[in-house]
């Protein structure tokens, strides 16, 4: 496949300057049916997982699945309640988008970004933009809260997240050393690999393709991303999480970097929930307890935006900007 304008050693000044165009060429199969293939299977994941997950909750649980809505909250089924959480997202993200990439690429896992071209320095700076990720999500916690919203949808928001910090607060409750590495198995890891490749691997690639113009398709996907996650006081920080891991995976093409910096960004969060269990303060106000000042946030903006930059220069320098793991107009996706 051949890229047009693909970025050069050129002094770099801003992330807004790299913006190659997408190939002129057109798969065979356009970018609006793939997304339409994308969705499909996407509604067709959650119900199978849903069926799925019913006899493994009522052989975990011995209930009634009449009850199960009543019992997920209940502290004793909390293990059931993980592998449900386990199979449901696995149905839900990553089988779509694996057999989404399957129908238009006979390489599927390497069209979602499951590649090699990696290198230390890539690591480092993954490592580094997740952690500042952090102090920016804070800040942008604090913001959300102090938006102004009409007051019965405050009350309604608030009720989910009540809802929401509920069950995370059954599932991470954690006893044991091995418990916690359940936990960051179900919480952090499997959700950073089943996400990033439905949103970053399948999504994303249709979206920028689409709209010729990175900025845009990076934009709508981290916008669904966060909405996806039901939480209106959680939606900004969600959301520039969302910008990150787009420009992670747009100038690298490698959903394992993604993988890493989401799995951070959620094991971080779990082991400081592993910490006050066995420090004996584990409570939904420690859950909340997330946010920062709105200067720590500016800073944590401007250092990412310099790392980001050196990031790209990295995947410059490795070539990312040639690799090409999606459908090339030589293929027969349907062969």
């Amino acid at each position: 496949m051949i890229e047009e304008n693909q970025p050069s050693e050129e002094k770099f000044t801003g992330i807004a300057n790299f913006q190659p165009k997408a190939p002129r060429f057109k798969p065979e199969l356009g970018y609006g049916g793939q997304l339409a293939i994308l969705i499909g299977l996407i509604g067709a994941g959650i119900v199978l997982g849903g069926i799925v997950s019913i006899p493994i909750w009522m052989g975990m649980t011995h209930t009634s699945i009449l009850d199960m809505q009543k019992n997920m909250f209940n502290p004793a089924y909390a293990n059931a309640m993980k592998m449900v959480q386990l199979v449901s997202t696995l149905f839900s993200f990553f089988l779509p988008a694996f057999v989404y990439a399957r129908v238009v690429n006979k390489k599927p896992l390497k069209h979602l970004g499951f590649i090699t071209t990696i290198s230390s320095r890539q690591v480092f700076l993954v490592v580094i933009i997740a952690t500042a990720g952090l102090f920016l999500s804070g800040a942008l916690a604090e913001l959300n809260q102090i938006i102004p919203i009409p007051k019965n949808w405050a009350a309604y928001f608030h009720k989910l997240e009540d809802d929401y910090s509920d069950q995370v607060l059954i599932m991470a409750k954690m006893k044991s050393f091995g418990d916690f590495l359940f936990t960051l198995i179900v919480i952090a890891l499997v959700p950073a690999i089943v996400e990033e490749s439905l949103f970053r691997g399948a999504l994303q690639q249709i979206l920028v393709k689409w709209f010729r113009n990175a900025w845009i398709g990076i934009i709508v996907t981290s916008i669904i991303f966060s909405a996806i996650h039901m939480s209106y006081y959680g939606f900004l920080p969600r959301a520039a999480l969302g910008l990150i891991l787009g420009f992670l995976y747009y100038y690298s093409k490698n959903i394992w970097l993604n993988i890493l910096a989401h799995f951070l960004n959620n094991g971080i969060a779990v082991t400081s929930l592993y910490w006050d269990n066995i420090k004996g303060k584990f409570s939904k106000e420690s859950m909340d307890d997330t946010t920062f000042p709105w200067y720590l946030g500016v800073l944590a903006l401007v250092f990412i935006i310099g790392l980001m930059n050196e990031y790209r220069k990295e995947c410059i320098k490795l070539g990312c900007q040639n690799i090409d793991n999606t459908i090339s107009p030589s293929d027969n996706p349907f062969e």
